[in-house]
């Protein structure tokens, strides 16, 4: 939540020209958790993301867990730790309409090690989000807005 707090702090900050007077309003969606089963992503999310649209939302965040904490076996839509669970995700937050910002939950790559989520390499997968979701210094959605990342890189063991 204190990312949450930071990224509306410096955007509400920056929307309002030279000085902070608090005489701004500014509307975000934050997400996350989701989907956890076919119907969510199937029709949920896009349901979310054409709700968020129709809001009007200065930007959203999605606070992590593109998927369960384990693989669902015989999932019409991706719920294993694979490249199309993250291109899936990043599908939808280009969906929306603002600035989407993103950051990786536990399930994204954490638990991807487990066996019922395809046995990956945690820190493999957690690169592959920095490059997919990060490589730029934009937000995703689909206006952009520049954003100021201060990456760490764990060691791999």
């Amino acid at each position: 939540m204190l990312v949450v707090a930071a990224l509306t702090a410096g955007y509400a900050v920056g929307g309002n020209g030279t000085s902070n007077k608090k005489t701004f309003e500014y509307a975000v969606g934050l997400w996350g958790d989701l989907p956890y089963s076919d119907v969510q992503a199937a029709t949920g999310v896009p349901n979310l993301i054409a709700d968020m649209n129709s809001s009007q939302l200065d930007f959203t965040v999605h606070d992590g867990d593109l998927k369960a904490g384990n693989g669902t076996p015989g999932s019409a839509t991706p719920t294993l730790c694979s490249d199309a669970l993250y291109v899936q995700g990043l599908a939808y937050l280009n969906a929306l309409d603002g600035p989407a910002m993103f950051t990786p939950g536990d399930n994204d790559w954490t638990d991807c090690d487990r066996p019922a989520n395809g046995g990956f390499n945690s820190l493999e997968r957690l690169d592959h989000e920095r490059q997919l979701f990060f490589s730029t210094p934009y937000s995703l959605g689909r206006i952009r807005s520049g954003r100021r990342c201060r990456a760490r890189r764990v060691a791999s063991a």
